[in-house]
């Protein structure tokens, strides 16, 4: 069954050390579990008779769904998943009660491999595990994969990016030690250090680090490989952006996405492991089973227990559509769209918008998140103001984020592969709106008056 091809159209809380169970001097500068729930208590039936409230694709009103996760996908493969459910594949049954020990679960496993494959163009020296468990079980599953056996007593270099990068670094520390790089005392990540001012240690065992963070809309777009020693692996959690630009997976050992960002809904983490990394030759003794790649990777078809088939499912059926629309090119094409559509607004509001993250070249294409002039005092209130509208009367979903040195907290657009182009447009047309409203009662004036050119750049 062939897609048609219709276009595509909190509370701030203070940072808090991590437990004890994180290891000695943990820490984490924003908490993952939200304060609030998004959305309005209008029903959506009744928010949708109003303007900026939806968009509607293939004849349906479809939410303003700025989720971070689980994310928008796209209507076509809901649809086409609606429509095959109780009866997939022809099996006379639904993916939802396949056993997996059965024929028809098996090559629903092999068609996402082979489509993801071929989405990324995957060589053959790295295998692919649809691993349960998101991404953070791999926060603690590289390191015990990677920091025994030959490898025991060295250490392992995270590059320090953000929320996601603390939060791998944490879980790495808890099994052996960890080289933080290019840390930022503050937590706050708004740029990236010259890789060749680096310090970090060129015997560990890997390097870590996460492609884009989704608090501060930090991306790294272009890693330097070569300021990594020859023969260490680089580790790379790409959940926010795998899929959306070209990318050499030959250069990676190890290439994890959570499925429900850019791919499916959640439940599975991508996994993309160069095979000699798949060995008990560098593994812990003491590893989960859950955790151990080598168990894997050696049970038949890579099964060793029940994997979550219907996310897996909808990947394959998301991959398909992606391919299908043009692949990766197509989404790099679209994530450029999206985000300059906002970043427009807000590079010419004269000073009434501004990111947090001032480069180019960091710049996120999947999060742009931003604030209004200082964020504090009258610009506290309009950012309220702000977020109060756009989730409460509007119904937008996850439109408030974590502060980011500010009193307030941050408004935080996200748009992974499948958000449309129509959606942001509404959100543009409301910012558009939303600064004419104020742009004469707040403080951004006299803010930028005694700013240069990176307001946030001494937060």
């Amino acid at each position: 069954m062939a897609f048609a091809r219709a276009g595509l159209a909190h509370v701030g809380r203070r940072a808090r050390p991590v437990t004890s169970a994180a290891g000695a001097g943990a820490k984490l500068h924003a908490a993952n579990a939200p304060s609030h729930v998004a959305g309005s208590t209008t029903p959506f039936a009744d928010l949708k008779h109003k303007p900026l409230t939806h968009t509607v694709h293939a004849g349906r009103a479809r939410a303003i769904n700025l989720a971070a996760g689980a994310a928008a996908l796209p209507l076509e493969v809901l649809e086409r998943a609606s429509a095959e459910f109780v009866e997939t594949d022809h099996s006379g049954m639904s993916v939802a009660e396949m056993g997996y020990r059965t024929k028809p679960f098996h090559r629903i496993m092999e068609r996402a491999e082979s489509s993801f494959r071929e989405l990324l163009s995957i060589p053959d020296t790295h295998e692919v595990h649809f691993f349960n468990g998101g991404a953070t079980l791999q926060f603690s599953a590289i390191p015990l994969n990677l920091l025994g056996g030959r490898n025991d007593g060295k250490p392992a270099n995270y590059l320090m990016s953000g929320h996601w990068s603390e939060k791998a670094s944490n879980e790495a520390r808890l099994f052996g030690d960890v080289k933080e790089v290019a840390e930022d005392p503050k937590g706050l990540y708004f740029d990236i250090p010259d890789s060749k001012t680096w310090n970090f240690d060129r015997d560990a065992a890997y390097f870590h680090y996460t492609s884009a963070d989704t608090r501060q809309g930090l991306e790294i777009r272009n890693f330097d490989f070569d300021a990594i020693p020859k023969g260490m692996p680089v580790c790379c959690d790409a959940s926010a952006n795998l899929g959306s630009a070209p990318i050499d997976v030959s250069k990676y050992g190890v290439l994890y996405a959570a499925s429900h960002k850019n791919f499916s809904t959640a439940g599975v983490c991508y996994s993309i492991i160069r095979r000699d990394l798949i060995s008990e030759e560098t593994q812990m003794r003491a590893i989960p089973t859950m955790c151990n790649w080598v168990k894997f990777q050696n049970a038949p078809n890579k099964i060793y227990n029940v994997p979550v088939l219907v996310s897996i499912w909808i990947g394959a059926l998301n991959t398909e559509w992606m391919i299908e629309r043009g692949g990766v090119a197509a989404f790099e094409e679209l994530a450029i769209q999206r985000s300059q559509l906002l970043y427009d607004v807000i590079d010419n509001s004269n000073g009434f918008y501004r990111t947090f993250v001032d480069s180019e070249a960091f710049r996120s294409r999947m999060q742009v998140v931003f604030t209004i002039g200082s964020g504090a005092g009258n610009d506290h209130d309009l950012v309220e103001k702000f977020l109060q509208r756009a989730n409460d009367k509007l119904g937008w979903l996850d439109i408030r984020s974590h502060p980011l040195g500010t009193p307030s907290d941050a408004i935080r657009v996200t748009m992974y592969n499948h958000q449309t182009l129509e959606t942001i447009k509404v959100v543009r047309e409301f910012m558009h709106m939303f600064q004419q409203e104020h742009a004469s009662s707040g403080d951004y004036r006299s803010f930028l008056a005694g700013q240069e050119t990176k307001p946030f750049a001494s937060l």
